[in-house]
Protein backbone atom coordinates (compact mmCIF):
# COMPACT_ATOMS: atom_id res chain seq x y z
CA UNK A 1 0.00 0.00 0.00
CA UNK A 2 2.44 2.42 -0.86
CA UNK A 3 1.31 6.08 -0.41
CA UNK A 4 2.52 8.63 -2.96
CA UNK A 5 4.41 12.01 -1.61
CA UNK A 6 1.72 13.75 -4.16
CA UNK A 7 -0.48 13.80 -1.34
CA UNK A 8 1.43 15.41 0.83
CA UNK A 9 2.59 18.34 -1.86
CA UNK A 10 -1.02 18.60 -2.52
CA UNK A 11 -2.04 19.35 0.77
CA UNK A 12 1.05 21.83 1.19
CA UNK A 13 0.05 23.06 -1.38
CA UNK A 14 -3.60 23.34 -1.08
CA UNK A 15 -2.85 25.32 2.75
CA UNK A 16 -0.52 28.01 0.79
CA UNK A 17 -3.24 28.60 -1.83
CA UNK A 18 -5.67 29.20 0.38
CA UNK A 19 -3.17 31.46 2.39
CA UNK A 20 -2.54 33.49 -0.76
CA UNK A 21 -6.12 33.76 -1.97
CA UNK A 22 -8.54 34.10 0.79
CA UNK A 23 -9.52 36.70 2.99
CA UNK A 24 -8.85 35.33 6.75
CA UNK A 25 -11.80 36.02 9.03
CA UNK A 26 -10.80 37.60 12.02
CA UNK A 27 -11.81 37.73 15.84
CA UNK A 28 -10.81 39.16 19.41
CA UNK A 29 -9.85 36.37 21.48
CA UNK A 30 -8.00 35.87 24.06
CA UNK A 31 -6.43 32.82 22.80
CA UNK A 32 -4.27 35.07 20.02
CA UNK A 33 -6.01 32.86 17.66
CA UNK A 34 -7.23 34.76 14.05
CA UNK A 35 -8.26 32.02 12.32
CA UNK A 36 -8.30 27.56 12.26
CA UNK A 37 -6.56 26.23 9.58
CA UNK A 38 -7.99 22.26 9.69
CA UNK A 39 -6.74 19.46 7.83
CA UNK A 40 -9.92 16.88 7.37
CA UNK A 41 -12.73 15.95 5.39
CA UNK A 42 -16.00 14.92 7.18
CA UNK A 43 -14.78 15.56 10.38
CA UNK A 44 -14.63 19.19 9.33
CA UNK A 45 -17.45 19.47 6.92
CA UNK A 46 -18.19 17.53 3.62
CA UNK A 47 -18.14 14.03 2.56
CA UNK A 48 -15.91 14.44 0.01
CA UNK A 49 -12.88 13.89 0.46
CA UNK A 50 -11.68 16.26 -2.57
CA UNK A 51 -13.52 19.16 -1.65
CA UNK A 52 -11.98 22.25 -0.21
CA UNK A 53 -13.74 24.21 1.97
CA UNK A 54 -13.73 27.53 3.66
CA UNK A 55 -11.44 30.73 4.21
CA UNK A 56 -9.57 29.06 7.06
CA UNK A 57 -10.61 25.48 6.52
CA UNK A 58 -8.55 23.25 4.04
CA UNK A 59 -10.57 19.88 3.64
CA UNK A 60 -7.58 17.45 2.19
CA UNK A 61 -7.59 14.26 0.96
CA UNK A 62 -6.46 11.71 3.25
CA UNK A 63 -4.42 8.70 2.08
CA UNK A 64 -6.72 6.67 0.36
CA UNK A 65 -6.88 5.01 -2.79
CA UNK A 66 -9.39 4.64 -5.34
CA UNK A 67 -11.95 3.07 -6.03
CA UNK A 68 -12.68 2.92 -2.30
CA UNK A 69 -12.46 6.83 -1.85
CA UNK A 70 -14.97 7.29 -4.54
CA UNK A 71 -17.85 5.17 -3.34
CA UNK A 72 -17.46 4.85 -0.16
CA UNK A 73 -18.73 8.24 1.24
CA UNK A 74 -21.51 9.99 0.69
CA UNK A 75 -21.74 13.35 -1.88
CA UNK A 76 -20.83 16.32 -0.33
CA UNK A 77 -23.88 17.37 2.11
CA UNK A 78 -22.16 20.40 3.78
CA UNK A 79 -21.76 18.45 7.63
CA UNK A 80 -22.46 14.48 7.57
CA UNK A 81 -24.29 14.63 10.63
CA UNK A 82 -27.19 16.51 12.00
CA UNK A 83 -25.82 19.18 13.25
CA UNK A 84 -21.98 20.87 14.20
CA UNK A 85 -19.20 19.61 14.33
CA UNK A 86 -16.25 19.29 16.73
CA UNK A 87 -14.62 22.38 14.47
CA UNK A 88 -17.61 24.22 15.09
CA UNK A 89 -17.44 24.39 18.86
CA UNK A 90 -14.22 25.21 19.05
CA UNK A 91 -14.61 28.22 16.29
CA UNK A 92 -17.63 28.98 18.52
CA UNK A 93 -14.98 28.42 22.20
CA UNK A 94 -12.31 30.71 20.23
CA UNK A 95 -14.65 34.08 19.44
CA UNK A 96 -14.22 32.64 15.46
CA UNK A 97 -16.61 32.99 13.24
CA UNK A 98 -18.45 29.38 12.12
CA UNK A 99 -16.99 27.49 9.26
CA UNK A 100 -19.08 27.87 6.07
CA UNK A 101 -20.45 24.64 5.07
CA UNK A 102 -19.71 23.20 1.50
CA UNK A 103 -23.08 23.03 -0.23
CA UNK A 104 -24.56 26.15 -0.75
CA UNK A 105 -22.03 28.18 -1.55
CA UNK A 106 -19.25 28.26 -4.71
CA UNK A 107 -17.54 31.04 -3.60
CA UNK A 108 -15.61 29.67 -0.50
CA UNK A 109 -15.14 33.12 0.80
CA UNK A 110 -13.96 36.83 -0.16
CA UNK A 111 -10.93 36.46 -2.27
CA UNK A 112 -7.82 39.02 -1.91
CA UNK A 113 -3.99 39.36 -1.72
CA UNK A 114 -2.60 38.38 1.42
CA UNK A 115 0.96 39.27 -0.10
CA UNK A 116 3.63 39.59 2.86
CA UNK A 117 0.42 39.04 5.32
CA UNK A 118 1.00 35.10 4.86
CA UNK A 119 3.60 34.70 7.67
CA UNK A 120 1.97 36.75 9.97
CA UNK A 121 -1.44 34.81 9.35
CA UNK A 122 0.42 31.51 9.77
CA UNK A 123 1.50 32.06 12.91
CA UNK A 124 -1.51 33.10 14.93
CA UNK A 125 -3.22 30.53 13.33
CA UNK A 126 -4.45 27.50 15.04
CA UNK A 127 -3.92 24.11 12.71
CA UNK A 128 -6.07 21.23 13.27
CA UNK A 129 -4.23 18.31 12.07
CA UNK A 130 -6.78 15.53 11.59
CA UNK A 131 -8.19 13.45 12.60
CA UNK A 132 -6.10 11.22 9.73
CA UNK A 133 -6.25 7.79 9.64
CA UNK A 134 -9.47 6.53 10.18
CA UNK A 135 -10.14 6.56 6.35
CA UNK A 136 -7.47 4.57 5.29
CA UNK A 137 -7.65 2.12 7.89
CA UNK A 138 -11.59 1.73 7.52
CA UNK A 139 -11.49 1.25 3.54
CA UNK A 140 -8.80 -1.54 3.92
CA UNK A 141 -10.77 -3.69 5.92
CA UNK A 142 -14.15 -3.11 3.84
CA UNK A 143 -11.81 -4.18 1.10
CA UNK A 144 -11.25 -7.51 2.84
CA UNK A 145 -7.74 -6.54 4.25
CA UNK A 146 -7.00 -8.84 7.29
CA UNK A 147 -6.90 -6.60 10.67
CA UNK A 148 -2.78 -7.45 11.05
CA UNK A 149 -1.93 -6.08 7.08
CA UNK A 150 -4.19 -3.05 7.96
CA UNK A 151 -1.66 -2.92 11.09
CA UNK A 152 1.17 -2.65 8.88
CA UNK A 153 -0.10 0.57 7.55
CA UNK A 154 0.59 2.50 10.62
CA UNK A 155 3.47 3.50 10.77
CA UNK A 156 3.17 5.38 6.95
CA UNK A 157 -0.01 7.12 8.07
CA UNK A 158 1.91 8.53 11.19
CA UNK A 159 4.96 9.24 9.09
CA UNK A 160 2.24 11.43 7.04
CA UNK A 161 0.69 13.54 9.77
CA UNK A 162 3.85 14.10 11.57
CA UNK A 163 5.84 15.19 8.38
CA UNK A 164 2.71 17.44 7.53
CA UNK A 165 3.07 19.00 11.17
CA UNK A 166 6.91 19.80 10.55
CA UNK A 167 6.73 21.04 7.17
CA UNK A 168 4.28 23.45 8.81
CA UNK A 169 6.06 24.25 10.96
CA UNK A 170 8.70 25.00 8.65
CA UNK A 171 6.30 27.75 7.03
CA UNK A 172 5.72 29.40 10.52
CA UNK A 173 3.04 27.54 12.02
CA UNK A 174 3.01 28.07 16.38
CA UNK A 175 0.27 26.22 17.65
CA UNK A 176 -1.02 22.92 16.32
CA UNK A 177 -4.02 20.34 17.54
CA UNK A 178 -3.36 16.73 16.39
CA UNK A 179 -6.31 14.41 16.85
CA UNK A 180 -6.18 10.64 17.25
CA UNK A 181 -8.24 8.35 15.59
CA UNK A 182 -11.90 8.51 17.12
CA UNK A 183 -13.60 4.65 17.82
CA UNK A 184 -13.70 3.13 14.59
CA UNK A 185 -14.56 -0.20 16.45
CA UNK A 186 -17.82 1.57 18.11
CA UNK A 187 -18.55 2.18 14.30
CA UNK A 188 -21.92 0.60 12.81
CA UNK A 189 -19.81 -0.07 9.85
CA UNK A 190 -17.53 -2.05 11.81
CA UNK A 191 -19.85 -3.50 13.96
CA UNK A 192 -21.65 -4.72 10.57
CA UNK A 193 -18.56 -5.96 8.85
CA UNK A 194 -16.97 -8.14 11.74
CA UNK A 195 -20.23 -9.04 13.88
CA UNK A 196 -19.44 -12.09 15.54
CA UNK A 197 -21.80 -14.40 17.76
CA UNK A 198 -18.66 -14.97 19.68
CA UNK A 199 -18.78 -12.67 22.76
CA UNK A 200 -15.13 -12.62 23.52
CA UNK A 201 -14.87 -10.81 20.15
CA UNK A 202 -16.65 -7.81 21.59
CA UNK A 203 -15.25 -4.93 24.67
CA UNK A 204 -17.41 -6.21 27.24
CA UNK A 205 -17.41 -2.85 29.12
CA UNK A 206 -18.75 -0.73 25.28
CA UNK A 207 -19.63 -3.51 23.03
CA UNK A 208 -16.89 -3.05 20.09
CA UNK A 209 -14.74 -4.99 18.62
CA UNK A 210 -11.42 -5.54 20.34
CA UNK A 211 -9.39 -6.55 17.11
CA UNK A 212 -9.91 -3.12 15.70
CA UNK A 213 -9.52 -1.51 19.19
CA UNK A 214 -6.10 -2.69 19.12
CA UNK A 215 -5.16 -1.67 15.65
CA UNK A 216 -6.68 1.56 16.80
CA UNK A 217 -4.03 1.48 20.38
CA UNK A 218 -1.60 1.00 17.88
CA UNK A 219 -1.97 4.29 15.99
CA UNK A 220 -2.86 6.61 18.80
CA UNK A 221 0.36 4.85 21.01
CA UNK A 222 2.37 5.59 17.96
CA UNK A 223 1.17 8.90 17.12
CA UNK A 224 1.41 10.31 20.75
CA UNK A 225 5.60 9.33 20.70
CA UNK A 226 6.19 10.99 17.36
CA UNK A 227 4.41 14.10 18.51
CA UNK A 228 6.53 13.82 22.00
CA UNK A 229 9.67 13.84 19.54
CA UNK A 230 8.17 16.84 17.48
CA UNK A 231 8.16 18.94 20.90
CA UNK A 232 11.50 17.69 21.74
CA UNK A 233 13.03 19.37 18.10
CA UNK A 234 10.71 22.37 18.47
CA UNK A 235 10.42 23.48 21.88
CA UNK A 236 8.94 26.79 20.67
CA UNK A 237 6.07 25.15 18.76
CA UNK A 238 2.99 23.99 20.63
CA UNK A 239 1.47 20.70 19.53
CA UNK A 240 -1.52 19.44 21.44
CA UNK A 241 -2.34 15.67 21.01
CA UNK A 242 -6.10 15.84 20.91
CA UNK A 243 -7.37 12.59 22.62
CA UNK A 244 -10.63 11.87 20.88
CA UNK A 245 -10.73 8.54 21.30
CA UNK A 246 -11.08 8.38 24.72
CA UNK A 247 -13.14 11.37 24.31
CA UNK A 248 -15.64 9.19 22.54
CA UNK A 249 -15.02 6.35 24.38
CA UNK A 250 -16.68 7.02 27.56
CA UNK A 251 -19.87 7.58 25.65
CA UNK A 252 -20.00 4.17 24.43
CA UNK A 253 -19.11 2.92 28.06
CA UNK A 254 -21.50 5.73 30.22
CA UNK A 255 -24.12 6.54 27.38
CA UNK A 256 -26.59 7.01 30.02
CA UNK A 257 -24.28 9.39 32.10
CA UNK A 258 -24.50 11.56 29.08
CA UNK A 259 -27.85 11.50 28.14
CA UNK A 260 -27.89 9.08 25.59
CA UNK A 261 -29.80 5.27 24.63
CA UNK A 262 -28.39 4.42 21.54
CA UNK A 263 -24.57 4.38 21.80
CA UNK A 264 -24.11 1.69 18.54
CA UNK A 265 -26.82 1.93 16.53
CA UNK A 266 -27.09 4.40 13.48
CA UNK A 267 -29.52 7.24 14.08
CA UNK A 268 -29.86 7.63 9.89
CA UNK A 269 -29.44 4.39 8.13
CA UNK A 270 -31.18 1.91 6.35
CA UNK A 271 -32.09 -1.05 8.76
CA UNK A 272 -30.03 -4.01 10.21
CA UNK A 273 -28.94 -4.50 14.07
CA UNK A 274 -26.88 -0.97 14.02
CA UNK A 275 -28.99 0.36 10.84
CA UNK A 276 -26.43 0.30 8.82
CA UNK A 277 -27.17 -1.54 5.37
CA UNK A 278 -25.05 -0.81 2.44
CA UNK A 279 -27.78 -0.74 -0.18
CA UNK A 280 -29.50 2.04 1.35
CA UNK A 281 -26.59 4.40 2.87
CA UNK A 282 -27.83 7.46 5.33
CA UNK A 283 -29.34 9.96 2.85
CA UNK A 284 -30.52 8.15 0.52
CA UNK A 285 -34.56 7.56 -0.30
CA UNK A 286 -34.70 4.05 1.21
CA UNK A 287 -32.84 5.59 4.46
CA UNK A 288 -34.86 6.42 7.55
CA UNK A 289 -34.09 8.72 10.56
CA UNK A 290 -34.44 8.72 14.04
CA UNK A 291 -36.78 11.00 16.03
CA UNK A 292 -34.50 12.06 18.95
CA UNK A 293 -30.89 12.22 17.27
CA UNK A 294 -28.96 13.88 20.52
CA UNK A 295 -30.54 10.45 21.94
CA UNK A 296 -28.00 8.66 19.63
CA UNK A 297 -24.23 8.53 19.56
CA UNK A 298 -23.61 7.71 16.29
CA UNK A 299 -25.31 9.51 13.31
CA UNK A 300 -24.57 7.14 10.75
CA UNK A 301 -22.45 4.41 9.89
CA UNK A 302 -19.13 5.93 10.61
CA UNK A 303 -19.94 9.49 11.59
CA UNK A 304 -21.42 10.93 14.96
CA UNK A 305 -24.17 13.57 16.09
CA UNK A 306 -23.80 16.56 17.44
CA UNK A 307 -24.68 16.00 20.57
CA UNK A 308 -21.70 13.11 20.61
CA UNK A 309 -19.48 15.77 18.86
CA UNK A 310 -20.02 18.06 21.75
CA UNK A 311 -19.38 16.07 24.38
CA UNK A 312 -15.78 15.07 22.72
CA UNK A 313 -15.34 18.73 22.56
CA UNK A 314 -16.07 19.53 26.19
CA UNK A 315 -13.93 16.82 27.01
CA UNK A 316 -10.81 17.71 24.82
CA UNK A 317 -10.81 21.45 24.50
CA UNK A 318 -12.43 22.20 27.96
CA UNK A 319 -11.49 19.21 30.05
CA UNK A 320 -8.14 16.85 30.48
CA UNK A 321 -8.23 14.82 27.38
CA UNK A 322 -5.39 16.55 25.33
CA UNK A 323 -1.74 16.68 25.83
CA UNK A 324 -1.08 19.34 26.78
CA UNK A 325 -4.18 20.53 28.39
CA UNK A 326 -5.88 22.91 25.41
CA UNK A 327 -7.26 24.73 28.35
CA UNK A 328 -4.06 25.41 30.14
CA UNK A 329 -2.69 27.44 26.82
CA UNK A 330 -6.31 28.88 26.33
CA UNK A 331 -7.82 29.49 29.56
CA UNK A 332 -10.90 31.43 28.35
CA UNK A 333 -11.70 28.56 26.37
CA UNK A 334 -12.38 26.80 29.64
CA UNK A 335 -14.85 29.30 30.88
Amino acid sequence: MPISSQYFSYTIFLLILQLLLPTILYASNDCMYTSIIAFGNSLTDTGNLKNIDSVFNITTPQYFFPPYGETFFHKPTGRCSDGRLIIDFLAKGLGLPFIPPYVGSKENGNKTELGKDCKLKIRHSLFLVGEIGGNDYSMELVAGKSIKQVKSFVPLVIDKITTTVKKLIELGGKIFVVPNLLPIECTPLALTLFKSSDAKMYDNTTGCLISIKKLEEYHNQLLQRELHKIRVNFPKVNVIYADYYNAALQLYRSPTQFGFVQPLRACCGGGGPYNYNPSALCGERSSTVCAHPNRFVNWDEIHLTEAAYRMIYKSVFKGSYSIPRFSSLCPAIAS
